[in-house]
């Protein structure tokens, strides 16, 4: 089985870190349920976050937050509950600037068809406990005043515009939406798909982390090269792509 060193570092979803500092603000809506007889939701009930992009914009209007960012969210409310995309872009230097304000190296930003990859891989070597959880703190709340919020609504919008709550639910509703994958596609199939991806092993064979990667996406049976597809998991499940991801010394 091939092993990666991953000694002093770390690869953090931002989206799962948002989900943990929004736990107290997001989703205040209550959750609408979509009728769950639709055969690709291999019976899921199709939960939503919110009634709206609105209504999800607004249950986080009170949050604590750059005035920026708060206004990058009223002109959303004010357009549909669409972010722009050069607001979209503008958080997100915000919170590089704020990084480098606060004595860390510029922040890397890997976009995907104009969506930032939301994976960190940090590289920790040779930096103490200590200055790990500081950097830790002024990250987070670096992300959550200048773009936490604005990089949610996007990346709904580009991804999710239905606002599932299940993750899979939602990349399936993106890949059909988009006509990527058979209409009988289900969720289940995904899942099934996913979890070959994520568990493949390569015993007996000498394979760069790359070449394993070529490998693992063949798990899937749509184009997972189509710039379409790519979208969709940039938005939804960037996991998928945290191969791609550059490493970042924020200590140098």
């Amino acid at each position: 089985m091939m092993r990666y060193d991953r000694d002093s570092r770390c690869l953090v979803t931002i989206f799962m870190l948002f989900c943990m500092l929004c736990a107290g603000g997001c989703g205040a809506e209550s959750a609408n349920k979509q009728p769950s007889d639709d055969a690709w939701l291999s019976g899921e009930s199709g939960e939503r976050s919110a009634s709206s992009p609105q209504a999800s914009i607004q249950s986080v209007m009170d949050e604590p937050m750059e005035d920026s960012q708060r206004a990058m969210l009223q002109r959303a409310l004010d357009n549909g509950g669409k972010v722009s995309h050069a607001d979209y872009l503008s958080a997100w230097n915000n919170y590089k600037q704020c990084m480098v304000h606060k004595g860390y190296t510029e922040p890397p930003l890997q976009t995907v068809n104009g969506v930032v990859i939301n994976l960190v891989h940090f590289n920790f070597a040779g930096v103490s406990e200590e200055q790990q959880m500081k950097f830790h703190y002024d990250f987070g709340a670096c992300f959550d005043h200048n773009v936490m919020y604005v990089e949610s609504a996007y990346r709904d919008d580009v991804a999710n515009p239905e606002l599932y709550r299940d993750l899979d639910v939602a990349m399936v509703d993106c890949l059909r939406r988009h006509e990527l994958v058979p209409v009988e596609y289900t969720v289940a199939q995904y899942r099934r798909e996913s979890d070959a991806f994520t568990n493949m092993t390569f015993d007996g064979e000498q394979l760069t982390q790359q070449q394993a990667y070529a490998r693992r996406r063949k798990a899937y049976s749509f184009d997972f090269d189509n710039p379409q597809v790519r979208t969709c998991v940039v938005g939804i499940n960037p996991n998928a792509i945290a191969d791609e991801i550059e490493e970042w010394k924020p200590l140098g």
